[in-house]
């Protein structure tokens, strides 16, 4: 049985601890699979007005962490098969 030991931290000890994980995960040396506006513009080969077009017509998936927006590789790449997007994206 786990252990469970309970700590008294303020909302903004709390939000610091949330940030840097979620910073560790997002700056990891493996294939990321969350990836920044910009990151999913280059992998997609699109320009930015392209990515927010399509994310505002809901043709691709996306999360929302606070104010920004990370999208999932392969949720990426499933959106993009059988569409009619040019054959090139996704190829990073």
């Amino acid at each position: 049985m786990d252990e469970k030991i309970f700590i008294s931290l303020t909302k903004s000890e709390f939000i610091n601890i949330i940030k840097e994980a979620v910073r560790e995960e997002l700056s990891s040396n493996k294939k990321k699979e969350l990836l920044t506006f910009r990151e999913a513009c280059e992998f997609l080969g699109c320009s930015a007005s392209g990515l927010n077009k399509w994310k505002s017509q809901n043709k691709i998936p996306y999360k929302k962490l606070g104010e920004r927006i990370f999208f999932n590789r392969q949720e990426l790449l499933d959106s993009m098969k059988g569409s009619n997007y040019p054959k090139s994206y996704g190829k990073s």
